[in-house]
């Protein structure tokens, strides 16, 4: 047998032995059952198989004994054998949050229930009355997998408003921090121990709170935001508010925070000494020093300077710089006043003022310039060494030593008025320099014909007016402190030196550009300049 005959002959075998099947219908009459029967060697259908196609399609009532007979007939036609199944109905479950802020959904599909569409969940959703924040894609999430739970809607939480705050405007931040040098490496002479801030300056401001956003539940309402809370301005002394909101300084001064308030002290007090724990200090009003300075720091202030102890080799500068104690320069650092210095004693020191220097016991190998007068009068009243300049008077009790000590007195002088003299002079030849020019090349363009003048020749002319008039206001107001430094420089003339006890040799006297040494003892004497010369009068 060919290969061909044993491959028909096998699938006719095949054919010959065709298994039963069944096929169940419904209508509306009830449901029907037809069974064929098994061809050759082919398995009949059996009754259990009938039985769990029907209750899968949940028909639970049906009559055995008749599906006993139809499969055992198999006659390949309709056998009605059950009635027609009630459809059962798809379960949509779902629950709205107690804040109603959100919803989920559960779709349940028993055994034999209708299919469901997105269409009939969203109606029972709205039937639910949500109608804010619905998830379309939850919704057909649910739908695709029965059972599962989704949140189906969301709504819009509010939004709390900010609390208010408070803004400062100077670094609080670095006090007490020692500056960062460019090498790395740490100043402790410059800790930022003290805040400074100038009059009007902004120190603090306060952001209002916010009211916050609403929100929205799922059914449609509104939800309140709580709003943020305000706070109180942090006014303490010497500051004032601006549009309710912004913290300025009254005065120039310190800003001191306490508790929770904002102040500008317009003093410094330092408890101890200013050294390593308080490093240099620097400061707009005035600056009072429990202790003493020591070598090597600053203390400048453009108020008052008042020291209870000494300055020992340090730096100070003031409006009035007071040492109850004394200044011991150490050959270092100077002490400078914008008007007076007043100090116990000064010894190897650099000492300027811008009115007075007054001294209640001695002067020791220093340098002491005062714009007016040097006063050494009380305790010993000694001026010994080194150079005592005054732009009006000196006056002291003794001067020099029986050693003959060099000591140089003058009076009748004064640097710094007479170097802004030149300075002025300088400046006032330059500017009229200026304004020559300036009036030329106004001349020459107001020659010119003005209807036709092209426009950047039109804006040079107005530049130069302007230019013009700033210049000679310029030199008026140079000249005016010209004339009021010529009027000092010329009083000066007439100062004089008192000495109320004695005036030692080695003492050399000048009085403006006259010198006078001291070759013998001089006691109660005046000194001053007349007829070219400098003359001795009688201590008045």
């Amino acid at each position: 047998m060919s290969s061909d005959e044993r491959f028909l002959e096998q699938a006719d075998d095949n054919i010959s032995s065709l298994d039963g099947y069944f096929n169940i219908s419904a209508d509306d009459q009830g449901v029907h059952l037809s069974v064929y029967p098994p061809q050759g060697a082919g398995q009949p259908v059996r009754v259990p198989q009938i039985i769990e196609n029907l209750v899968e399609r949940g028909i639970s009532k049906m009559d055995n004994a008749l599906l006993i007979r139809v499969v055992k007939e198999a006659l390949g036609t309709p056998v009605k054998v059950a009635d027609k199944p009630v459809e059962v109905e798809p379960e949509i479950q779902i629950l709205v949050a107690r804040d109603r802020m959100e919803a989920t959904l559960q779709a349940n599909l028993p055994k034999g229930c209708r299919p469901i569409n997105i269409g009939e969940v969203m109606n029972k959703i709205k039937q639910t009355g949500i109608v804010y924040g619905i998830d379309s894609a939850a919704i057909e999430s649910a739908i695709a997998r029965p059972g599962s739970t989704v949140v189906c809607a969301k709504g819009l939480r509010p939004v709390d408003g900010v609390n208010a705050f408070i803004t400062y405007h100077i670094d609080l931040e670095s006090k007490g921090r020692p500056v960062e040098l460019e090498d790395g490496r740490v100043d402790f002479k410059n800790l930022n121990m003290f805040t400074t801030v100038l009059k009007d300056e902004l120190l603090a401001e306060k952001i209002p709170p916010t009211p916050g956003t609403v929100g929205m539940d799922i059914l449609g309402n509104e939800v309140p935001a709580k709003p943020g809370r305000d706070l109180v301005l942090p006014i303490g002394k010497n500051v004032y508010v601006v549009e309710g909101l912004k913290v300025h300084a009254g005065q120039a001064g310190q800003l001191v925070v306490v508790n929770n308030k904002v102040n500008v002290i317009p003093v410094i007090e330092v408890k101890g000494d200013v050294d390593l724990s308080t490093g240099n200090i620097e400061f707009v009003g005035s600056v009072l020093v429990q202790g003493s300075v020591q070598t090597g720091f600053t203390v400048k202030a453009e108020g008052n300077v008042e020291i209870t102890g000494n300055v020992s080799g340090g730096i100070v500068e003031g409006k009035n710089v007071v040492v109850r104690m004394g200044i011991q320069g150490m050959h270092r650092g100077y002490i400078k006043a914008t008007e007076n210095v007043v100090a116990k004693y000064i010894e190897n020191a650099t000492v300027y003022a811008g009115k007075d220097v007054i001294v209640s016991d001695v002067i020791l190998h220093s340098k002491v310039s005062a714009a007016k007068r040097v006063i050494i009068e009380e305790r010993r009243g000694l001026i010994v060494g080194g150079q005592i300049s005054a732009g009006e008077e000196i006056r002291a009790k003794t001067v020099g030593t029986g050693s003959a000590t060099n000591t140089d007195i003058e009076v009748g002088v004064n640097p710094q008025m007479r170097e802004e003299y030149q300075e002025l002079r300088k400046e006032v030849r330059k500017i009229e320099f200026n304004l020559e020019q300036t009036q030329k090349a106004l001349t020459i363009l107001r020659a010119m014909n003005q209807n036709s003048l092209p426009p950047e020749k039109h804006e040079m002319l107005l530049k130069l007016t302007k230019a013009q008039f700033h210049l000679i206001g310029q030199i008026e107001t140079m000249r005016n402190r010209i004339a009021e430094i010529e009027l000092a420089l010329e009083e000066m003339r007439y100062g004089h030196i008192k000495v109320s006890d004695i005036v030692y040799p080695g003492v050399k006297l000048v009085v403006g550009t006259l010198v006078k040494p001291v070759r013998d003892p001089i006691k109660f004497a005046t000194f001053y300049a007349e007829d070219g010369e400098i003359k001795t009068g009688s201590y008045k």
